[in-house]
């Protein structure tokens, strides 16, 4: 077996990287996409308890409170990319489906 050069590894990485950017950033978004649906509808329900207890309190504090948990979960993982690539990358996909499933019962929830 023919081993690969270093720069061909190189640029794998690098894409591996730039593809875990852009599902953080997507990630990020949904999570804000998710807040703005909960927003619309009042509060809703929550499921997390926590989430649950900060809708009884002023707006501002359930939006810090969930996109800096995002942001702090993003981040970690992001610092991880750099040594496991592959599956950071499909931990942002997993999560990615929640967030996309949990604003589609949001947006149905809205109708």
């Amino acid at each position: 077996m023919i081993e690969k050069s270093w720069w061909v590894k190189e640029a794998e990485n690098r894409i591996l990287l730039m593809r875990n950017a852009r599902l953080a950033i997507a990630f990020v978004v949904l999570n804000i996409l998710d807040a703005a649906l909960r927003a619309i509808a009042n509060g809703g329900y929550e499921a997390f308890p926590i989430a649950r207890y900060l809708l009884a309190q002023p707006a501002w504090v359930f939006w810090c409170f969930k996109i800096g948990m995002a942001l702090i979960l993003t981040m970690t993982l992001l610092i991880f990319a750099n040594r496991y690539p592959r599956q950071v990358g499909r931990i942002f996909i997993v999560l990615i489906g929640v967030m996309a499933g949990v604003c589609i019962v949001n947006l149905v929830g809205l109708i």
